[in-house]
């Protein structure tokens, strides 16, 4: 992918990510960060995982919150708590008044060789995008690079939000009146 990147703007594809050159030392100074950061940007199915959430013996410091929780070890972000209760997060563990069964969706640190293909192809574009001004200092390439992102974002959440089924709206007073 960083190779393709490179490629994308005009750049020689690497072949490693070990040498002093600028491309390399770029890439693995941006690589991570740029991918944790598009995983977290939408709740992807292919990153979407539950558990169910361990009670600690901690005791909370404050009379707020009764328990403690420890979140996975390998989340990202949060998407949302079974049974729904008022929770705060601090670092790794979650704080609420709950002290049964506590289940979460959450976004996953997802490996490469489970990426589908639209979320690697825009993980090129984003790599490229950011990639355009550190190596090859051209703002023309960066908004180049931006429009084909946003494009192969947009495609990557369509594509991705196509693999569950849709939710239908409930019948409620508010939808009601609408006709």
């Amino acid at each position: 992918m960083i190779s393709n990147a490179l490629t994308l703007i005009g750049d020689k594809p690497i072949t490693t990510l070990t040498s002093n050159d600028r491309a390399p030392t770029v890439a693995n100074a941006l690589y991570d960060n740029i991918v944790k950061n598009e995983l977290s940007r939408h709740r992807w199915s292919f990153a979407l995982r539950k558990a169910q959430l361990s009670l600690t013996v901690d005791t909370p410091i404050d009379s707020d919150y009764r328990s403690i929780y420890q979140l996975p070890p390998d989340m990202l972000i949060l998407v949302k708590i079974n049974p729904l209760v008022d929770y705060q997060i601090y670092g790794d563990k979650l704080y609420c008044n709950l002290s049964s069964a506590l289940h979460c969706d959450y976004i996953l640190d997802v490996a490469e060789s489970e990426w589908p293909y639209y979320f690697a192809k825009m993980i090129e574009y984003a790599l490229a995008k950011d990639f355009a001004t550190s190596i090859r200092d051209s703002s023309a390439a960066r908004q180049e690079m931006t429009n084909e992102y946003l494009n192969a974002s947009a495609n990557a959440m369509a594509m991705d939000s196509q693999q569950h089924p849709q939710t239908p709206f409930r019948d409620s007073p508010f939808t009601r009146v609408r006709f």
